[in-house]
């Protein structure tokens, strides 16, 4: 076609510009201007030189007709300099691979651009490499050799340059303020560390100065309680010693009361009447060691809190009329009190009766002896919750639907869960676990009736009659299941699993294990 040279150039660029734009969309693409720049230069362009063309002359990335001429004028000087530039890189290619060295390629870049190089561009062709090491090829550099600077470009690098400058001197004025801060957080944290020691130090001679307080006060808190201890030891040995003066005095004075009273039968009248006032001084004096002794034998009962010494002793006390001036009556009746409802609490949860328990707690709460009683109470609450939750358990069993026991009578091949139940029960009913092996033969017991029926043997059995292997062997067949498991595959396995397993609980919180047997 030949170079555009003619005057009327405008007329054979429209020509050319339509005789390629096939689309009527007033443009052209960058595969048909490389289409069209290959018909006119024997070889053309390869597309990254088009497009780079195209950028570099064009608003967008098409071309207009008014763009045409610019464009192919641009991709002319390309398609020259590529002439020259192969032949100084094939000259720099020595050994022939069609490939130069990083080195080379900089060189070759630097000496075309001249004093437009930029070594920016360069950094960034050189990152955005495949294999950034590996040795250049013309094809990957040709199209950065072409590419010539324009004014906005070198304004651009400039304004780049002076602000990458302003970072390096921003990060450089930031890292020796950092590095100050640094200094001064060092400074601190040894300041901190020393105030840390020095506290650390106070700390512990306080520690130690309050733990010989605290070795001293328990020093003289054990003197104090061992002084009381032997104060009290001293008091018990007191009244012991008083009770057998009194019980002596009283003796004595009955003694020779006996002996006047005898003395008067042979006596005359006057040694009669002088016996008879000695009778009466005696007989007082008799009465007052009696109630000397009776005193000191309440304060002895008192101490010693046994309940049959204290009801002996109060009874005596009661009986003799005396006036309670030590208030040792009162203090012997409260504590009697409270003994027995200790007593009765033991006994009921020994009956393991719900009324009496309830009774028994009842009393203990209604005469304020709880705190006291705070133990006792508390196994008590513990156990009756218990027995609440059995005997509400055997109530769901005496009303459990025989539509419900046949139900697990009517499986052929059960489920692992409630075969496994079943055994559990039946251990616990005093069967051995081989008679359960064979579903056939746990259908047979469950279908028993009158007497020997599962609910009535369920609602009978008393679990102080277990033994602990039974116990415990029937524990490890329930505890491979959870209750929402058995449920949901059977509403009378579950009923059956909550008895057996409430059952085992009232076994071993009884810390009654009876005698192991033999076989299970």
């Amino acid at each position: 076609m030949g170079e555009i040279t003619v005057v009327d150039d405008k007329q054979i660029l429209q020509n050319v510009f339509y005789q390629y734009e096939t689309e009527c969309k007033g443009e052209l693409t960058p595969i048909q201007v490389q289409t069209l720049h290959s018909d006119m230069r024997i070889g053309g362009l390869s597309f990254e030189q088009v497009t780079a063309a195209i950028q570099y002359t064009c608003v967008e990335h098409v071309c207009t007709m008014s763009e045409l001429k610019d464009l192919l004028q641009e991709m002319d000087r390309r398609y020259f300099l590529l002439q020259d530039l192969r032949w100084e890189f094939s000259v720099l290619d020595r050994e022939g691979k069609d490939t130069i060295t990083i080195e080379q390629a900089r060189w070759l870049t630097q000496a075309v651009h001249g004093k437009y190089f930029s070594r920016r561009k360069w950094d960034h062709f050189l990152k955005s490499r495949p294999v950034p090491e590996s040795r250049i090829g013309f094809a990957e550099i040709e199209v950065l050799l072409c590419e010539l600077p324009s004014r906005a470009s070198l304004e651009e690098e400039e304004r780049l340059q002076q602000q990458e400058e302003k970072e390096k001197l921003w990060r450089k004025i930031e890292f020796e303020e950092a590095l100050k801060q640094e200094r001064e957080n060092m400074k601190k944290e040894k300041e901190l560390e020393k105030k840390k020691k020095i506290k650390a130090k106070e700390d512990k001679e306080e520690e130690r100065r309050r733990e010989e307080e605290q070795r001293t006060r328990l020093e003289e808190e054990k003197l104090r309680i061992e002084q009381e201890k032997k104060g009290e030891k001293e008091k018990d040995n007191n009244l012991d010693i008083l009770r057998e003066e009194a019980e002596k005095a009283e003796k004595e004075a009955s003694d020779r009361l006996q002996d006047v009273t005898r003395r008067k039968r042979g006596a005359s009248d006057k040694e009669r009447r002088e016996l008879e006032d000695e009778e009466k001084r005696l007989h007082k004096v008799a009465k007052e060691n009696k109630h000397k002794r009776i005193r000191i034998q309440l304060k002895v009962a008192i101490k010693s809190q046994e309940k049959f010494q204290l009801e002996y002793s109060i009874k005596e006390f009661q009986k003799a009329e005396l006036s309670d001036d030590d208030m040792d009556l009162e203090k012997a009746v409260q504590l009697l009190r409270k003994i027995s409802a200790k007593d009765g609490l033991h006994q009921a949860m020994n009956k393991r009766e719900i009324t009496e328990l309830e009774r028994a707690m009842a009393f203990v709460r209604e005469h304020g002896y709880h705190a006291d009683l705070e133990k006792e109470m508390a196994s008590a609450g513990h156990l009756l919750g218990r027995l609440k939750r059995l005997e509400r358990i055997r109530h769901e069993i005496l009303e459990l639907k025989q539509s419900t026991v046949a139900e697990i009578r009517s499986y052929t091949n059960p489920p692992p869960v409630v075969h496994s139940v079943m055994t559990a029960v039946f251990l616990l009913l005093g069967h051995k676990e081989k008679e359960t092996k064979d579903w056939k033969a746990v259908q047979a017991l469950v279908g028993k009736t009158g007497k020997e029926s599962l609910k009535r043997r369920c609602l009978e059995l008393k679990s102080d009659s277990l033994t602990d292997n039974i116990v415990q062997r029937a524990k490890a067949l329930l505890e491979k299941f959870a209750l929402d498991e058995v449920r949901d595959i059977s509403a009378g396995a579950a009923t059956f699993y909550v008895w057996a397993t409430a059952t085992i609980e009232d076994f071993l919180d009884r810390g009654d294990k009876g005698e192991s047997t033999p076989e299970v």
